[in-house]
């Protein structure tokens, strides 16, 4: 069975609270043991690895800058080669050493990750490819993927799906001139490794970014043309951003704080009244809201807290200047949070929990 990973501080609050029940009789001692025995400690950042990964990042880029600072005065069959060697000489490397020295053959295949996308960028210039800059990254992160599954390595399924946004940014897309429908495809390929090869909060954040970029690909598709669409980019993103939200537990934690962000970054565009095409609109809009964000707080999350804060003060840009003086909203905003505070501390005594 694998075992489920703990921070450091958490496997010794559970060995406490084994302890505790063994001491109550609750639990017989060697139960405690298995109960134990089914966690480990996640593992430190490695001074070593960090020296290799340093190491092997100040090497890439002085080859690559060394090459570029050349380029120039070398002809092409010789640029070609010299890319192409690098290239395979530093994964030949990574897989020698990868029986005896691990950590050290995975800077080298780091390297070459480097050195392949720097070939990508200067193999186009060579041959005048022709195409968007943007187009280089998609090429980088469909080379680097199979290496990322193969290796089993975090970070550059990272890289991958970074590199993947940097594509869907190019024009085209941004502007609604054509949909990448098959990139949906490489999302789904990154989130499924991802999986795989072991939960990283940070590429399923990038993830989620990535779809719901694809999204605004799709509207900006259906709306080409439109002057008036800034409020149905609102509605369908706090939509998205609710649904995640609203989903807990069914999801992980890292999707439903995307979904906070989400909702609230939609909330604050709708909460403007030059967004709709009718302008009293927000008004109502903004009471059921705060409303919502109410019930949300009521339910222990406290990046809710934080989207009540930027709305209040976002409605005191408009009202302020003219009826309260400032100082008079900062303690109105105090006694908010000191009013939330002390609900959460009711709730803990009560044994409610808090979550974000």
């Amino acid at each position: 069975m694998t075992r489920r990973i703990l921070k450091e501080d958490e496997l010794r609050f559970l060995k406490r609270e084994l302890q505790y029940l063994v001491e109550s009789k609750v639990l017989p001692a060697g139960k405690a043991e298995e109960i134990e025995a089914l966690y480990e400690v996640k593992g430190k950042v490695s001074f070593t690895k960090t020296l290799l990964y340093v190491g092997s990042f100040l090497i890439g880029a002085g080859i690559l800058s060394f090459i570029a600072s050349n380029w120039a005065d070398i002809g092409k069959t010789v640029k070609f080669l010299l890319i192409i060697a690098l290239f395979i000489g530093s994964n030949f490397a990574g897989f020698k050493l990868e029986t005896n020295y691990p950590k050290t053959a995975r800077s080298f295949y780091y390297i070459g990750v480097l050195v392949f996308g720097a070939g990508i960028f200067l193999i186009g210039q060579m041959f005048n490819f022709g195409g968007t800059f943007q187009n280089a990254f998609l090429w980088w992160s469909l080379g680097i993927l199979p290496l990322a599954w193969v290796l089993r390595d975090k970070w550059i399924l990272l890289a991958s799906a970074i590199f993947v946004f940097m594509y869907l940014t190019d024009s085209p897309y941004l502007q609604g001139e054509t949909i990448p429908y098959w990139i949906l495809l490489w999302i789904a390929a990154i989130y499924v490794l991802n999986e795989k090869i072991g939960f990283s909060k940070a590429t399923g954040f990038i993830t989620g970014i990535l779809l719901l970029t694809f999204i605004g690909n799709v509207l900006s598709f259906l709306m080409h043309g439109s002057h008036h669409d800034a409020y149905v980019y609102g509605l369908v993103y706090l939509a998205i951003g609710i649904t995640l939200v609203l989903m807990g537990g069914k999801i992980r934690s890292i999707y439903v704080i995307l979904g906070h962000l989400v909702h609230g970054g939609a909330a604050l565009l709708l909460s403007f009244k030059d967004t709709w095409p009718v302008d009293w609109i927000y008004i109502p809009f903004s009471i059921l809201y705060f409303l919502f964000v109410l019930y949300l707080i009521r339910r222990g999350s406290l990046l809710s807290i934080i989207i009540l804060c930027v709305m209040i003060f976002r409605f005191y840009l408009d009202i302020s200047f003219e009826f309260l003086p400032k100082s008079f909203v900062f303690i109105i905003g105090g006694f908010i949070l000191l009013g939330f505070g002390f609900y959460f501390e009711k709730q803990r005594k009560k044994g409610g929990g808090v979550h974000e």
